[in-house]
């Protein structure tokens, strides 16, 4: 199969991967709307007529179905849903399957062009990520690079995926990629940083995995894999899904991804498509 673009909404998307790929995702990374208001991804408080909940929990439900047996959900996530959506996964997953990380959004080493805002009482420096396993007992992460700072010089060092995650990116330099690869930084204003799904796609993949990410938004997920592939000489391949409100999929998801292959050489090809069906898709 090829890479693949489906723009439609992640309950249709899900449903029909379903019949092609259950239990065939080794990693599932979404950065689903954090009920914030955020109008230009298409799902507004109003959305959530039925709350919150209503609106994820079929979408984590389907998701887990496609898991394999070892496979692993990247769910990004704020305060304002943390318990709600924390109660869920141990209601899908098994409370004994998750495990709550913190992700450093903040950080001066890469926030040259962050906008300061006003600090009410106390400055939010960080979000939240759920690590679901669909059988932590019988999946073994492998080790992360991490990036530390020493002796005035960034350097790398293998190590197991720790609860805290710095120097991976933050939300500013991820706009910073955005406006690289599109020419602003304000053409999706909420990307998380490449190199922060990066790790995640490294620790939790073989090869030859499949990656879902069924919020897609600019696509971040989908330039991770590739860029890891040419990194390690591996074949994984991404689906990425997500809707057509604002013209998101046309206008930022696929132009990010042309881009990231232009600008950086990758060996890859994707196929997009808006159709129900996946069949055509799959056709090589």
């Amino acid at each position: 199969m090829k890479n693949i673009i489906l723009e439609n909404d992640n309950i249709i998307a899900l449903t029909e991967l379903n019949k092609h790929f259950p239990q065939m995702i080794d990693l599932i990374v979404i950065d689903p709307p954090y009920n914030t208001n955020i109008e230009h991804i298409g799902y507004r408080d109003s959305n959530f007529k039925d709350g919150w909940i209503s609106f994820i929990e079929p979408r984590l439900k389907l998701g887990y179905t496609l898991l394999s047996k070892v496979g692993v959900m990247f769910i990004h996530i704020d305060e304002n849903e943390l318990i709600n959506l924390t109660n869920l996964c141990y209601e899908i997953f098994g409370i004994n399957n998750v495990n709550i990380l913190v992700w450093k959004k903040v950080n001066n080493h890469f926030d040259q062009n962050r906008i300061h805002k006003s600090v009410n009482n106390i400055k939010s420096t960080h979000e939240y990520i759920l690590l679901c396993y669909r059988n932590k007992k019988n999946t073994k992460l492998t080790e992360m690079k991490q990036p530390i700072y020493e002796n005035n010089n960034w350097i790398e060092i293998l190590t197991p995926m720790e609860s805290i995650l710095d120097n991976l990116g933050t939300t500013s330099s991820a706009k910073d990629e955005i406006n690289e690869l599109l020419g602003s930084r304000e053409a999706f204003s909420t990307p998380k940083p490449m190199r922060l799904i990066k790790e995640m796609v490294r620790v939790s993949t073989h090869k030859y995995s499949i990656i879902l990410d069924f919020f897609a938004g600019s696509g971040t997920t989908g330039h991770a894999v590739l860029d890891l592939n040419k990194e390690d000489g591996g074949k994984r391949k991404f689906i990425l899904v997500t809707n057509n409100e604002s013209d998101i999929c046309r206008k930022v998801t696929v132009p990010r991804i042309s881009k990231a292959i232009e600008i950086n050489g990758y060996n890859a090809e994707f196929k997009v498509s808006a159709e129900s069906s996946i069949d055509n898709l799959l056709l090589d």
